[in-house]
């Protein structure tokens, strides 16, 4: 039981996942969170239709705003 508190905490964040692949329009749905000290630093949906960039996908997205909210690429 001692999982509990983590098991609620990665289901949350797997929500959070599922929010931004349903904002990946005209894209296949993926989402990403990234994730430091329990803290979400960076969110990404799939965007490489819609702004036709092919580096656009929800990783890379989410690990940029990462970098950005750091302010390091040290993510």
């Amino acid at each position: 039981m001692s999982d509990s508190p983590q098991i609620a905490v990665r289901n949350q964040l797997m929500l959070k996942a599922l929010e931004q692949a349903q904002m990946s329009q005209q894209d296949v749905p993926v989402g990403a969170v990234m994730v430091k000290d329990g803290n979400i630093i960076g969110l990404g949906a799939n965007e490489r239709e819609r702004k036709l960039d092919p580096t656009g996908h929800a990783e890379i997205v989410a690990l940029k705003q990462a970098a950005a909210h750091l302010g390091s690429w040290r993510v």
